[in-house]
């Protein structure tokens, strides 16, 4: 299948906006909308007309997502679109590739790759364990949530 046939292919289900996003290639891409209006499509796809129709290599492209939900549909899609070569897309959630960079290279900074993220949960269940550990837990002011602030 030549190259126009894939463009056609990974454009022909998205609207205007969408193609338009998706088919602009000269540099960076900043995709702003609402709720539901496609976003995770838009950058599934655009990274597909990257790879079919661009020829970029997959372990080039970095897609970036808020919600741990959107970046697994952004994967999903991407595979769909793309195949096993989807796997090497650096993909996921701004936190989750933060983390892999720290992970990685954070030892240059005096940070151990064995670091633990705390959720808002995970946060209130340490402080209640430590409230009980130095004997505060009942103190009414000394509410978990109330330290954390």
């Amino acid at each position: 299948m030549g190259t126009e046939a894939v463009a056609a292919r990974i454009v022909s289900r998205l609207n205007p906006e969408q193609a338009r996003a998706v088919t602009t290639t000269e540099g960076p891409l900043l995709i702003l909308a609402g709720a539901g209006s496609g976003k995770t499509r838009v950058l599934a796809h655009r990274v597909a007309y990257l790879v079919g129709v661009k020829g970029v290599r997959p372990w080039q492209i970095l897609a970036v997502t808020f919600t741990n939900k959107a970046a697994a549909e952004m994967r999903s899609r991407i595979l769909d679109l793309v195949g096993e070569g989807g796997r090497e897309v650096a993909m996921g959630t701004f936190h989750s590739l933060c983390a892999r960079v720290l992970r990685r290279d954070g030892a240059a900074l005096g940070i151990d790759p064995r670091f633990a993220i705390y959720d808002t949960d995970d946060q209130a269940t340490v402080m209640k364990q430590v409230l009980r550990e130095l004997d505060m837990a009942g103190t009414g002011e000394m509410r978990p949530a109330a330290v954390l602030g």
